[in-house]
């Protein structure tokens, strides 16, 4: 079996952001112009504090005139500063939003362009909440706290420079007082939050999956009476989810010991600066400077430690988004890597398998050493017990999954070499679950490559027979399709008919008639024969009569291939 890439519930935390760092790529302009903005508040902000301390020492001196000029220019810089720190905000939640809105669109289409392989191996709660819960943490991260991060860290700088500039000794005493412990709390609960964090989000991801699991099972559940059983183990779900929380809030909590901190800090910094102010070493504006700036310096330190929360919180996220993307192999330029556009490639071939070998997992491989051709033109019923690998074959057909052994081509060219456009042109497979989107029946049915016209899409109708049974519905192709508007026989002709749209050269059909009464059935069975033409026909059935219509048989699992008896 091939090896195939899966999501850890505890992704890779190292060098995130050097990994995230291509997807920034087209914003690098609109972010320096938001640092820049950032740089000029934050300086202006400190600007802010210096000149209450020289208003304070113009009335200290009695000089009315200085003092006039100072609290104009003091009331000046207070306006501009809160212009900057708008402007400041705003350009920053700007720049974040795009970003993730690239990111977004990269992860949602590298999960839609996944292997099928990798999309099975997960469940689909693990893959939704990272796609739409680790996103949305980063937007509130991104417009909420990463503002208040950036504002805080540079204040901070620009604090202690300003304060140096004014009185380095008290600086030193302020920096040696408070930074040592400061640190040590901050890195015991750096030490701890990784984990905690990690922790909370692999739990939420159970929870979401159980939930998204079971919504569509609950009919299902009801009757069987397992619903104490699902209970149960969501109950197990849960409590993990509550003790991970346990563990977070007992992680964040570490931070409250910096506000003992910047209360003895504070209150040591009144008594020095009281002292050197008797000494003459500092000006009573100086000294309300200092206090002023001090109680900032340590608020602002105490509103960067708790952001440290959050920011470890969005590290996570980031970690985890990238660890889908890495999984799907998709790649900041958009996309899923491999394949290409071969020249040649012929709108009607052969499908042809050779030697192949698929395995889901450890045992006895699925389908084994498999050869088979199908020509333009020729109906091919794929039969066998369940769990023969119909199915499977189907999917291999269809590209859909790459054989372990053996090669899959068509005219010539490997599947796995194809991009995804040009196979999909090609080959197209109905699955037995057909899947509709909100929406009109019209727009159901143009949901393929070129987005055909009405023109096209009366003519295919046409062909297949289906024009008066989409007469028939209330709103024609304008009919709106809810989540039970359609019968499983109408959701598998609305399938044939897309799949007819798309003019592949093979189109593939898992049971298509399996569930239908015989009307349905017969009428689907006639919408093929429509759409045979010169394209290849492979269709995987149980009925007697979509098996007399075929030209030869694959019986499964032996593999053999024989024609049809009439």
């Amino acid at each position: 079996m091939a090896d195939q890439p899966v999501l850890g519930e505890l992704p890779d935390q190292r060098a995130v952001f050097r990994r995230a760092a291509p997807w920034l790529r087209g914003h690098r302009v609109a972010l320096a112009a938001a640092v820049l903005l950032n740089l000029a508040g934050a300086a202006l902000a400190v600007g802010v504090t210096a000149a209450i301390g020289r208003v304070v020492d113009a009335a200290d001196d009695g000089d009315r005139e200085a003092l006039v000029g100072r609290v104009l220019l003091l009331l000046v810089a207070v306006a501009a500063t809160g212009v900057l720190t708008w402007a400041s905000r705003y350009w920053l939640i700007r720049v974040g939003e795009r970003v993730l809105a690239g990111l977004r669109e990269h992860a949602t289409a590298a999960v839609g362009g996944a292997p099928l392989r990798f999309v099975e191996a997960h469940r689909g709660g693990e893959l939704l909440r990272r796609l739409t819960g680790e996103l949305d943490g980063l937007a509130r991260f991104a417009g909420g706290t990463l503002p208040d991060l950036v504002a805080a860290a540079l204040v901070l700088v620009f604090t202690v420079v300003m304060l140096a500039l004014y009185s380095w000794p008290l600086t030193l005493a302020l920096l040696i007082g408070f930074l040592p412990p400061a640190v040590l709390i901050v890195r015991r609960f750096q030490r701890r939050a990784g984990d905690a964090y990690a922790g909370v989000a692999a739990a939420e991801t159970a929870v979401a999956a159980r939930f998204a699991e079971s919504l569509p099972a609950r009919e299902q559940l009801r009757i069987s009476g397992a619903v104490p059983r699902w209970l149960k183990r969501f109950r197990a779900d849960n409590d993990r989810l509550r003790a991970a929380r346990e563990r977070e809030v007992v992680t964040e909590l570490t931070l409250n010991l910096l506000t003992l901190l910047q209360a003895g800090c504070v209150a040591g910094l009144l008594v020095l600066s009281a002292l050197f102010v008797g000494y003459g070493r500092l000006s009573v504006g100086v000294a309300v400077v200092f206090v002023l700036a001090t109680r900032d310096i340590l608020g602002r330190f105490e509103d960067l430690a708790a952001s440290l929360g959050e920011a470890r919180s969005a590290h996570v996220r980031l970690a985890r988004l990238l660890d889908l993307v890495r999984a799907t192999g998709a790649s900041p330029a958009g996309g899923v890597a491999g394949g290409v556009d071969p020249v040649g490639l012929p709108a009607r071939g052969r499908l042809v398998l050779t030697g192949v070998g698929f395995t889901y997992g450890p045992g006895a491989p699925v389908v084994d050493g498999l050869s088979l051709t199908v020509a333009p033109g020729e109906r091919l019923v794929v039969v066998g017990p369940t769990g023969a690998g119909k199915s499977t074959v189907g999917k291999l057909l269809a590209g859909l999954y790459p054989p372990d052994r053996g090669t899959v081509t068509y005219g010539g060219h490997e599947l796995t070499a194809l991009t995804a456009r040009s196979l999909r042109s090609r080959i197209v497979l109905v699955p037995q679950e057909v899947t509709l989107v909100a929406g009109t029946l019209g727009e159901n049915l143009a949901m393929v490559a070129g987005r055909p016209g009405p023109d096209r899409v009366a003519a295919v109708l046409d062909t297949l027979g289906l024009s008066g049974w989409v007469a028939s519905l209330p709103g024609g192709l304008g009919t709106p399709l809810e989540a039970d508007s359609l019968s499983t026989g109408e959701r598998q002709l609305v399938a044939i008919a897309r799949a007819v749209l798309a003019d592949p050269a093979v189109l593939v059909l898992d049971e298509a008639t399996a569930g239908v009464d015989r009307e349905t059935a017969a009428r689907i069975e006639d919408a093929l024969s429509a759409a045979a033409g010169d394209r290849a026909l492979v269709v995987i059935a149980h009925r007697a009569e979509t098996v007399a219509r075929g030209h030869r048989v694959l019986t499964m699992p032996e593999g053999t291939v024989g024609g049809v008896r009439r």
